[in-house]
């Protein structure tokens, strides 16, 4: 944890400045230590390099296992893609200069596939997640200064209201016990005239056909199973797929339309030049992603934009992207 972190740190509880304890140190970052508050004498451990503000046994665990276990594949800088980059772009609609400089809260960061983008573009990232993913995001990223990764729940983030120049939060919010708080917690965080940006599973009749119907119509029964069982589920249903996939990768809008109708999450990566051990691996991921949670609570738009303007926000125009894809300037 580099000592800069401490700026933007406060009790999740009680907003409290925090005080630091460095048991160890690794150059000029706090490797193991605590972080304590003295009004209500709670202590949160830096443990590997990381402040911890929850246990690591939560409902996103099975996030954490997947995103250790698949921790660079989804990286630009390693598979050779600029789907992140082109994903991250198209559902903000942000230019990258608007992040150059900026001090930036990356909500559900993973293994840091949206965090790396920010940094490429000039950002100091705050990145946060609930799971154990962010020691793969550190693993990945770290080495870059303007990194600070933190584990933490959306419902308590451990910083300043009104600290952070943007925010945002991809793929993450449905995945929550209760979507309207996650999203107003967030918004807290954002100063007078910084931006937001959100995706979001959108409820529509899209929900109940092909792939999505597949995903609601098993979940009832797959958000139980261990989670070794998933695994095996996703890629069994992967390699029973393989034979559609390969071809339908190729071919053209008539591929677009069959991968939308499997019961494996692959239809998005059609057109992303991966290596067929990469493409397999992405849907194996995004397969077990899509079938494991415990939580899946997709939203309407006109809901998610009801919240922001309740908050304080300009919503702008609605982004012609897929799913509930939203982005906003506070205002007050």
């Amino acid at each position: 944890m580099r000592r800069r972190l401490l700026q933007w740190l406060v009790c999740p509880r009680c907003q409290e400045t925090l005080g630091v304890r460095v048991e160890k140190e690794a150059g000029d970052e706090i490797a193991e230590g605590a972080l304590g508050c003295s009004k209500c004498a709670r202590e949160f451990p830096i443990l590997r390099g990381i402040p911890r503000f929850v246990s690591s046994d939560n409902y996103a665990s099975s996030f954490g296992r997947q995103w250790n276990r698949y921790a660079r594949l989804q990286l630009d800088s390693l598979n050779g893609t600029h789907f992140s980059r082109e994903r991250f772009y198209s559902i903000t609609e942000w230019e990258p200069a608007l992040l150059a400089d900026k001090l930036v809260l990356d909500v559900g960061c993973g293994a840091g596939r949206f965090s790396e983008i920010a940094l490429q573009d000039g950002a100091e990232v705050v990145a946060v997640d609930l799971s154990s993913t962010v020691d793969a995001c550190r693993d990945n990223l770290g080495t870059i200064p303007k990194l600070h990764c933190v584990q933490a729940s959306v419902y308590e983030l451990p910083f300043r209201d009104a600290t952070f120049d943007i925010a945002y939060c991809i793929g993450v919010i449905q995945h929550t016990p209760d979507p309207r708080q996650s999203v107003l917690s967030i918004l807290k965080k954002v100063r007078v005239e910084g931006k937001v940006g959100l995706w979001i599973y959108e409820l529509n009749w899209k929900s109940f056909v092909g792939t999505a119907a597949f995903k609601y119509g098993l979940r009832p029964w797959t958000k139980r199973l261990p989670v070794v069982e998933m695994e095996r589920l996703a890629a069994r249903l992967e390699s029973i797929c393989w034979p559609v996939t390969r071809w339908a990768r190729h071919g053209g809008a008539a591929g677009k339309a069959i991968l939308r109708m499997l019961p494996v999450a692959c239809a998005h990566l059609q057109d992303v030049p991966l290596s067929e051990q990469d493409f397999r691996e992405w849907v194996r991921l995004d397969t077990f992603d899509m079938y494991s949670p415990a939580h899946d609570h997709p939203q309407r738009f006109a809901t998610v934009r009801r919240w922001l303007e309740e908050a304080g926000f300009r919503v702008d125009p609605r982004h012609p992207h897929g799913a509930v894809s939203i982005t906003g300037t506070r205002l007050r």
